[in-house]
């Protein structure tokens, strides 16, 4: 998006008279009522088309939302179309879905977290200014009442915490009343802690506080989290209940230090490297698996049992394509910027070279990028200042080669930190999952769309589907239950190597049978780590060569 920003942003010129250039296109951000937005574009003579920064298929449909309210302009695609001197007025209900990007109208009891980003233009008519209105308005680390103008350099990237009253509290931090003590209690002490411990593990970071905005949300399904890490760190925490279990608490903990970790990155300064997702990503999710074991809030065996978790569904939702091969919406789509990021740093820093703890490589690493360099990303990790140094792990792993698994496989077994062994029940139905997608996509020419259930899965019924026209929920394959059975998965692969086939039953009593060409390669083992030494060599000064 940014690449093609840019070249909007130059070509520009060629859409407008030079005159047009002379004027300002003033963008407010206004607090309607606890439900929606009104936003409004000043537009200049003669400014008839206006790139928006957010592009593409994401950023028009979120725009498919707004609701036009004078006939000044229109969003068609990337572009604000207008005849120009006029203000163009469109009210932007409030919505929990993030589609790309930061949210740009999230609800929050007695107000809404925006992002200006979700309404930033290209500055070809001329210079781009942007305001907030509210009754009251955190922004850049202080309250405002009435408006708020961010720095002009920042205003398209900018996020507000916009209420309808003003406010008392003497913190900036805002908690959803629906809350309870016990959770708003957990939330700062990870903060706190995640931000003591990396302040002292990441001297050269440039560490400046977020802003918290908690805020309780429904959606389908349990207790699940969400959020993002720019200047208000947003926390989202869906169907929570005011008692949390052990499960709660750990995805709690999960969300707090792993967005806390991102403001000790620099997010935009790694959009120049390919894998800037995985870096970006991954990197958080490192520094937060590394902080909840030392600050004992993830035990040693949980942290090994995440880690293989995590390289498990790497390889498996890879589907057998090398990291290169990966499109950016298959990457996205199964978050292996996290799975695949969160194993590629550990065992690439365990494996590094020379001298250095893994945070220092970390820490350097960043330090570089705030000084203007691009250093590279697998030199700098792996071999860091040591001469006469090649890395090993990252160019195999982040290539277009064999596929992810194979150079697992590979790579895993020379350093020693992690042994296979036979899959759990959990990745036996990970296996069994990705088999019923196989059939779906052979099936319906290249889709698929499967919602798992305690009790099984349904199939999405579409046109295009050679078998399945109508929505099935599955609750056995081949007799036996669709999970938490051993033999199920064996019972698929046979019945398609014999028969070409796979049946299904279904909850209404009938059966639905999906032609099977190929069967799904079921993986007979999985990597476990070594966590003690793995731990060991990520902890101590001298590299493993």
């Amino acid at each position: 998006m940014k690449k093609s920003l840019r070249c909007l942003q130059l070509l520009g010129i060629a859409l407008l008279p030079f005159a047009a250039h002379a004027a300002s296109v003033n963008v407010d951000i206004k607090l309607a009522d606890a439900n929606n937005l009104e936003i409004s574009f000043a537009l200049p003579e003669h400014c008839t088309a206006l790139a928006f920064l957010k592009d593409g298929r994401g950023g028009q449909e979120i725009r498919g939302a707004w609701q036009k309210q004078n006939n000044c302009a229109t969003a068609e695609g990337d572009l604000l179309k207008s005849a120009g001197a006029c203000t163009a007025r469109f009210r932007v209900p409030a919505t929990m879905q993030k589609i790309s990007g930061y949210p740009g109208s999230f609800p929050a009891p007695g107000g809404m977290y925006v992002h200006s980003s979700n309404y930033a233009l290209a500055d070809s008519c001329g210079p781009v200014s942007y305001r907030f209105q509210a009754a009251d308005i955190v922004m850049n680390g202080q309250r405002y009442h009435d408006t708020a103008t961010p720095p002009a350099a920042t205003g398209g990237d900018t996020p507000a915490m916009l209420m309808l009253t003003p406010q008392t509290s003497t913190t900036l931090n805002y908690f959803d009343p629906r809350l309870s003590a016990a959770s708003i209690a957990r939330i700062n002490e990870v903060a706190d802690g995640t931000v003591s411990f990396l302040s002292k593990e990441l001297p050269l970071a440039v560490f400046t506080r977020p802003v918290i905005a908690a805020i309780a949300a429904t959606e389908p399904g349990g207790p699940n989290v969400g959020g993002d890490a720019s200047n208000i760190l947003r926390l989202t925490l869906f169907n929570w209940p005011q008692v949390m279990g052990p499960e709660e608490e750990a995805k709690l903990t999960v969300l707090v230090s792993h967005e806390f970790s991102h403001r000790f990155q620099l997010r935009d300064a790694v959009d120049v490297y390919p894998d800037s997702r995985l870096i970006n990503e991954g990197g958080a999710e490192f520094l937060r698996w590394l902080t909840s074991i030392q600050k004992g809030w993830l035990s040693r065996q949980k942290a090994a049992a995440q880690l293989d978790k995590a390289l498990a569904e790497c390889t498996l939702y890879a589907e057998g394509k090398s990291w290169r091969a990966l499109t950016p919406r298959e990457i996205g789509g199964q978050r292996l910027e996290y799975l695949c990021g969160l194993p590629t740093y550990v065992y690439s820093l365990a494996a590094r070279q020379g001298r250095g703890t893994a945070m220092s490589r970390f820490d350097r690493f960043y330090h570089q990028l705030r000084q203007g360099q691009v250093p590279d990303f697998a030199q700098a990790l792996e071999c860091g200042d040591t001469k006469a140094c090649k890395p090993q792990v990252l160019p195999a792993l982040l290539s277009s080669g064999p596929t992810m698994e194979q150079q697992w496989d590979e790579l895993l077994p020379k350093t020693g930190l992690a042994t296979l062994r036979p899959p759990s029940q959990a990745l036996r139905d990970r296996m069994v999952l990705r088999a019923v997608v196989k059939l779906m996509v052979d099936d319906c020419a290249g889709s698929s769309g499967t919602t798992e259930t305690p009790e099984g899965i349904i199939l999405d019924g579409m046109k295009v589907c050679k078998s399945i026209h109508k929505d099935s929920y599955a609750t056995s394959i081949e007799g036996h239950p669709v999970f938490g059975d051993a033999a199920t998965g064996p019972a698929m692969k046979a019945a398609c190597l014999a028969r070409h086939e796979v049946t299904l039953g279904l909850k209404d009593g009938g059966k639905l049978v999906i032609p099977c060409q190929e069967p799904y390669a079921m993986r007979e083992a999985f990597y476990s780590v070594d966590i003690e030494k793995t731990l060991a060599q990520l902890l101590r000064e001298q590299g493993t060569q």
